[in-house]
């Protein structure tokens, strides 16, 4: 994920990926996770970090420098907060493509997809990209809440 971070952030020659890479991961562990709803930061720390964008400045900031910082921290929030929601809507469009919904009944032929075949005992001194993925025929037994079962 840290690479996809910087992926947008680093110029064409990439040398000053090491330069952005500690502004990335705090930036990533500041964000919440939809599963938790809160933040790595926050689970160890027990707080939010104080960024740049969250600070509210007060009007009388005597530091055109300082202000012309905020402005352009909070707008390229959002331009990245837009990015994130047009590549998300992108990529469940194309997750959406290859995915279909198939009934299965009891006494079907299947084919049964075989766990990561790196992990299996039998597939040492073979190369795992010529393994095959799936096994079978099988004739399926029962059917539970649309999942085969044998």
């Amino acid at each position: 994920m840290l690479e996809e971070y910087l992926r947008h952030f680093v110029r064409g020659t990439q040398k000053d990926w090491v330069k952005l890479l500690d502004v990335a991961q705090l930036c990533f562990n500041a964000q919440k996770s939809s599963s938790t709803n809160k933040s790595a930061f926050e689970i160890v720390t027990g707080q939010q970090p104080l960024l740049p964008h969250t600070l509210d400045s007060p009007q009388g900031v005597r530091s055109p420098l300082a202000r012309s910082f905020s402005q352009e921290w909070k707008q390229n929030v959002e331009i990245a907060r837009s990015c994130l929601e047009k590549a998300q809507k992108r990529m469940k469009k194309y997750a959406d493509n290859n995915r279909r919904f198939v009934e299965f009944n009891a006494g079907d032929l299947v084919m049964v997809k075989v766990p990561d075949p790196r992990l299996s005992k039998s597939s040492r001194g073979r190369d795992p990209r010529l393994m095959q993925k799936y096994v079978g025929l099988y004739r399926s037994s029962s059917v539970l809440n649309g999942s085969l079962q044998n």
